[in-house]
């Protein structure tokens, strides 16, 4: 999917940028598969749109703390909601990202962050262990 040229990708940037978040990297790769990157962040938190090999996910990241830690959309959404599905199409990401976008800033850039990240490593193992037994 070409992130450029997706309605529903300019409306989420347009939603990130109402929240204070400015565009910090854009990519398209016609070489690799058409993959795309779009990433805006605000100093506390970063978003990051990837489309590969035309699967898009969303993450996101504390920029000041770990920026090299970004948490996928399902991940945050059985944090903050419950479990779910471990793969989200984009627009569910969208939504939930959306309705919830609250509720991450508050688990990701206050002081519960840590104790966020310690339930977001721990619903990751979950996941690994469900998606692929035996592993750990």
């Amino acid at each position: 999917m070409d992130l450029e040229g997706s309605d529903i990708i300019k409306d989420f940037e347009t939603f990130l940028h109402e929240r204070g978040l400015v565009l910090q990297e854009r990519l398209f790769d016609q070489e690799t598969f058409g993959n795309s990157l779009l990433q805006c962040g605000n100093g506390v938190l970063a978003v990051r749109v990837v489309s590969d090999r035309g699967v898009c996910s969303i993450t996101v990241a504390e920029s000041e703390v770990q920026p090299r830690k970004w948490y996928d959309a399902a991940l945050l959404r059985d944090l903050l909601v419950g479990q779910g599905d471990d793969v989200l199409p984009l627009v569910e990401q969208i939504e939930f990202l959306r309705k919830n976008w609250d509720g991450v800033v508050q688990c990701l850039a206050s002081e519960r962050r840590e104790e966020s990240r310690k339930k977001l490593v721990q619903l990751g193992l979950e996941r690994v262990r469900r998606r692929i037994p035996g592993l750990l």
